[in-house]
């Protein structure tokens, strides 16, 4: 389910967790508070999700490469 990490949804999303077999955490590149919500959202999952579930990190807007405020290797960085 697609949530838009919007808060009045924090409590649903805690319930897909449990069964998700992957998870797709999108944040845009030209926000660097898009992306600080990323680490709050890689923490849930860590918590609530299955050991092992596969995490795939998107950059969203990357054909704004000019307004970018997040660097490739930052985004690297999240685990």
């Amino acid at each position: 389910r697609d949530t838009a990490g919007q808060e009045r949804y924090q409590t649903i999303t805690k319930q897909y967790y449990r069964r998700a077999q992957g998870i797709f955490l999108v944040y845009d590149i030209s926000s660097e508070r898009s992306y600080q919500h990323i680490v709050k959202w890689v923490s849930d999952v860590d918590e609530y999700a299955p050991d092992g579930v596969q995490k795939i990190l998107i950059g969203n807007k990357a054909d704004e490469e000019h307004k970018r405020q997040v660097p490739k290797e930052q985004g690297l960085q999240v685990s």
